[in-house]
């Protein structure tokens, strides 16, 4: 015997993605009629799942594929500003469940992580020095460094520039 439920939204997977919509969505109407539906056993076990996901919220800083370059040279970076933006927004909105006693205090689940770019070789390196030129224009990103310097790259990645040429041309920019 099937049964028919209306229903005004259909969250489909249990993860943090479903999670967040259904808060926002209940902020702005708690009278929507919402079902998650989920096929795994358990909840938030795939993407959301901590072997499965940084648990990181992304904002641009260091993720260089946000912003491409065009064979002629010029570095887009529109994603990385739009992405960073809607982070933003995502922070505000913790912001206000935190307020309203939904979320515990931030310091129980936001942890910010140092970012890093590093590249080698002079093409790579030419990409993130226009990258970090650009980026560093833009408010969001004002406070990113950029360093050339072979002893502030070992204090900031003292790993990965132990067995590194000092000679070879690398630069990195942290956020």
């Amino acid at each position: 015997m099937t049964t028919s439920k209306k229903i005004d939204v259909l969250l489909v997977g249990s993860g943090v993605m479903s999670a967040t919509l259904a808060a926002l969505l209940n902020e702005l109407d708690n009278s929507l009629s919402m079902m998650m539906v989920e096929r795994l056993p358990t909840v938030a076990a795939e993407s959301t799942d901590a072997w499965n996901n940084a648990g990181t919220g992304h904002a641009g800083y260091c993720e260089l594929n946000y912003t491409p370059m065009s064979d002629d040279g010029v570095v887009d970076i529109g994603r990385a500003l739009a992405i960073n933006a809607s982070f933003e927004a995502s922070l505000q909105f913790w912001s206000y469940l935190v307020e309203q006693k939904t979320l515990p205090m931030p310091k129980n689940f936001i942890n910010p992580t140092p970012h890093l770019s590093f590249v080698w070789g002079n093409e790579d390196v030419d990409f993130l020095r226009k990258r970090y030129d650009l980026l560093k224009a833009h408010h969001l990103f004002a406070d990113m460094e950029f360093s050339d310097d072979i002893a502030t790259l070992e204090s900031w990645m003292p790993l990965i520039m132990q067995q590194r040429d000092k000679n070879s041309k690398s630069r990195c920019n942290p956020r």
